[in-house]
């Protein structure tokens, strides 16, 4: 077997995860290859281009850079500099003909709930009790690398790095956000709705589902500064990828890792081109139910073992639509829309989120149009299961959802449609390798233990995960502060290099 080269990290996946855990290995001096399946890297936070514009991957927001969330720690740590600028307020929620608006401003955004939900004073105590719980989720999490404890010496880390008097939000692990919300005397169908389904954008499932320690993060997110980048999340993943190349890295799309085998000292990675590479290190990124494909032995058998009991993840159906821009100037560009007593044929799915490109952003569209980005969220099993039904499925999907759009979403029934795809967790395998085409990491559970977490760290020495399949999860931060947790791990486990 030839080995093409040797590198000090190798990292599967060119998703957030992957790219910051590089970023923050290559200013150490580590010589990093990244290895990409797809055409463009990001994976699910990405952006790709169609017959002149620039979709997103998914509808998505971005949040991560106030005082102690991850990607301001990745800047920080690195100089880097995303491009971006400041969404406020960050989200509208369409419910039925009810336009509520989610104010980064907590007062104001608790007035708001106060407007269309009633009960002030229950307002207030959730929301409140939310804010305070989700700042100290934030601050805990990024100080807390060794999260969840593997061993002992992690035992005595959280215990001498955290602050007593934080110990109060544990019992939030062990209350739904529904709990909270009726102990609060929010018991109105309206208001459990919108939890619901704020809820399902961030934790990917509902309330009675979500324990209110990872719930109030999720439901508190547009209450902390949102950001909008400039020709799509593509610029965010290629200023990484430029300054891990600066660094001396390398980032290979279109070649897929096929085989991971560990040796002594380290690991072999085949790729799809045939090409061999060696490293002491390997870092994945892509989701834990694909790991067994490309593993051997006691590996495959791990990772076989922590994807049992995962096999219940939400795949999605997604739009990709450009339109002229008919739009108003203070629509705002992300938008959730409740579907009354409807679900989107062929899904659970009970409401769409929709991202628009800004107006005058022409990296995206031509002057004088706009893109759309619609996501919702879709049983993967049934959708490979649909045989000769699967075309006719897809089409009526996407006129259901275009229906919807102009039904709720001013200014585009008067848009002229430029171009309209639609994918289905089909198309997400095929587009972004994860198996069965899911996406969004693993569901919150009430059964699910703090502590049953996919740990970053696996029993074999040098292999370690990122991504939303392993802690702490989804979205974009959860998977950065995954990156800079695994950072941590690897200069705690192996020496920096040395240059002679």
């Amino acid at each position: 077997m030839t080995i093409h080269q040797d590198y000090d990290a190798i990292i599967i996946g060119s998703g957030m995860g992957g790219m910051s855990a590089a970023a923050m290995l290559a200013k150490d001096g580590f010589k990093v290859l990244i290895l990409e399946a797809a055409l463009h890297p990001g994976g699910c936070s990405s952006s790709y281009p169609r017959k002149g514009y620039v979709f997103e991957s998914g509808a998505t927001t971005l949040i991560g850079f106030d005082e102690n969330q991850p990607l301001r720690k990745l800047e920080e740590e690195t100089g880097i500099n995303i491009p971006r600028v400041e969404l406020n307020p960050s989200m509208k929620v369409r419910l039925g003909d009810e336009v509520i608006t989610r104010y980064k401003d907590r007062f104001e955004w608790i007035e708001e709930a106060v407007r269309v939900f009633g009960n002030r004073k229950g307002q207030k105590k959730f929301w409140n009790l939310a804010f305070d719980l989700s700042d100290i989720v934030w601050k805990v999490s990024l100080k807390n690398p060794a999260f969840p404890p593997l061993n002992i010496q992690d035992w005595l880390k959280l215990a001498t790095s955290n602050a007593p008097k934080d110990v109060w939000v544990l019992k939030y692990a062990f209350k739904s956000v529904l709990d909270i919300a009726k102990k609060c005397g929010l018991n109105s169908e309206k208001f459990l709705r919108f939890l619901d389904e704020q809820l399902m954008i961030t934790a990917q499932a509902k309330s009675g589902e979500t324990p209110f320690l990872f719930g109030a993060p999720g439901l508190t997110y547009t209450n902390y500064s949102n950001f909008y980048v400039p020709g799509g999340l593509i610029q965010m993943i290629n200023t990484i990828k430029n300054y891990v190349e600066q660094k001396g890295g390398t980032l290979h799309t279109k070649e897929a890792a096929i085989e991971i085998k560990q040796i002594e000292n380290g690991f072999l990675v085949k790729t799809k081109k045939d090409k061999v590479y060696k490293s002491p290190i390997v870092i994945s990124n892509i989701p834990i139910w694909n790991m067994e494909d490309l593993t051997f032995g006691k590996m495959k058998s791990y990772f076989q073992k922590e994807s049992t009991g995962f096999e219940k993840a939400w795949g999605a159906i997604t739009m990709g639509i450009a339109t002229t821009d008919t739009y108003s100037d203070n629509l705002g560009i992300h938008h959730q829309i409740h579907l009354h007593k409807k679900k989107v044929p062929y899904t659970n799915s009970e409401s769409i989120f929709v991202s628009m490109s800004q107006t005058g952003d022409t990296d995206r569209a031509p002057e004088g149009e706009r893109t759309l980005n619609v996501s919702c969220h879709a049983d993967p099993e049934s959708w490979f299961a649909m045989g000769d039904d699967y075309v006719s499925n897809k089409e009526e999907v996407q006129q259901f959802i275009i229906t919807q759009l102009k039904e709720k979403l001013p200014g585009f029934s008067e848009s002229e449609i430029k171009i309209a795809d639609t994918a289905t967790p089909v198309s997400w395998e095929n587009w972004v390798y994860r198996k069965k085409g899911r996406v969004g990491g693993i569901p919150q559970s009430m059964a699910r233990s703090l502590l049953d977490w996919t740990p970053n760290k696996t029993p074999f020495k040098g292999l370690y995960l990122v991504g939303d399949t392993t802690y702490p999860g989804q979205g974009i931060p959860g998977v950065t502060l995954s990156g800079i947790n695994v950072y941590y791990r690897v200069l705690k486990n192996h020496p920096k290099p040395v240059f002679v």
